[in-house]
């Protein structure tokens, strides 16, 4: 199954050139990450340029479907969701 990123790329038709990092296993943190990673590309390069960061929390395959309050809890608190931003230098 290709990646996040390489499905983004290749339905957008993106340029052979682009870099692409694909942050995984490291829940809604890694949003905080691929924004800072994203700040520290633009700011190395030397002309213009755009980053699209592309962030998504999937749970289901972590539902619990048990009865015991405690575990319960995390299927309230979690959910799936997605977001996106266009960051330029």
């Amino acid at each position: 199954t290709p990646s996040l990123c390489a499905m983004v790329i290749s339905k957008f038709g993106l340029r052979g050139d682009v870099l692409s990092f694909n942050l995984s296993g490291m829940g809604c943190g890694a949003s905080l990450i691929s924004v800072g990673l994203a700040k520290g590309l633009l700011q190395c390069r030397s002309f213009g340029g755009k980053a699209l960061v592309v962030s998504t929390e999937v749970v289901t395959p972590n539902l619990y479907y048990g009865n015991e309050r405690g575990f319960l809890m995390t299927n309230t608190l979690f959910r799936c969701g997605g977001a996106a931003i266009v960051l330029t230098d």
